[in-house]
């Protein structure tokens, strides 16, 4: 009886092992790049997707497909338009499962930009409001295997996050000059002296120092290493069971005819 488990189990890591390798054999990185990450309420920006560091055998991909996941309560929807492919490659999107289908006819084997999507903030949104995109589920073919990359995910904030009021009326980041002019103005008068508007001014800028925290950590192509690579992990279950009942069978159909031979 421990031989028989013996052989049925060196079977097993033997199987197992050769298919571990061909499901790990190919992999690529897929990237999100925006064109800003502080914008306006009502502003419009664009996230740009590529792929980059392609182990993708001889032929390469020719598909590229992702779900994409983003705050609705601070992004306007997508729809179809607001994705557009890059270089040769062609887009679609199903706006109720949110899934983007990315084709192109030549075979793709090197760092290159898919597509972008354009994003609109909504107009009610209130500053600091961090809204997070991701793209999961990603998956690229070559018609013959599917290749998966990891989650990517960037966050955009809306607004003025952090204002800056200094006595030289600093412009923020989002381009808000009047907005920081009619602080400073509140702040600074003609009738209180120098050393007094310096004290002023000082103390401002202090505060804001201490008291602004980010409200996130990465501002862009953040990768989402938390998420479980779940199509991976599934389909290495299914070649462990697959190998498994290879072994039972294998061994099997040995004794009988290790038994004929005697």
């Amino acid at each position: 009886m421990r031989k028989k488990f013996l052989k049925i189990t060196i079977v097993a890591v033997l199987i197992i092992a050769m298919l571990n390798g061909i499901v790990n054999a190919f992999s690529f990185t897929a990237t999100m790049t925006p064109s800003s990450t502080n914008v306006d309420p009502s502003a419009e920006f664009t996230i740009e997707v590529k792929v980059s560091n392609l182990d993708v055998g001889e032929k390469g991909i020719n598909t590229l497909e992702a779900v994409l996941d983003y705050d609705t309560d601070v992004f306007e929807e997508i729809i179809d338009s607001s994705i557009d492919g890059i270089n040769t490659w062609k887009s679609s999107y199903n706006a109720e499962t949110k899934k983007i289908l990315m084709h192109t006819e030549e075979f793709v084997k090197a760092e290159e930009q898919v597509f972008q999507i354009t994003f609109k903030a909504k107009s009610d949104v209130e500053d600091g409001t961090v809204g997070e995109i991701k793209l999961t589920n990603i998956v690229a073919s070559n018609s013959e295997s599917d290749i998966t990359a990891s989650d990517v995910s960037t966050s955009i904030t809306i607004g003025n996050a952090n204002t800056n009021t200094t006595g030289n009326n600093t412009t923020n980041n989002t381009g808000n000059t009047n907005r920081n002019t009619n602080r400073n103005a509140q702040v600074i008068t003609p009738t209180v002296n120098s050393t007094r508007n310096n004290t002023v001014n000082n103390s401002v800028n202090n505060t804001n120092v201490n008291t602004y925290v980010p409200s996130y950590v990465n501002s862009s192509n953040s990768v989402n290493e938390e998420m479980p690579y779940t199509g991976i992990e599934d389909t290495l279950i299914y070649f462990i069971g697959a190998a498994i009942i290879l072994s039972i069978v294998f061994y099997i159909k040995f004794e009988k005819v290790n038994k004929e031979m005697k």
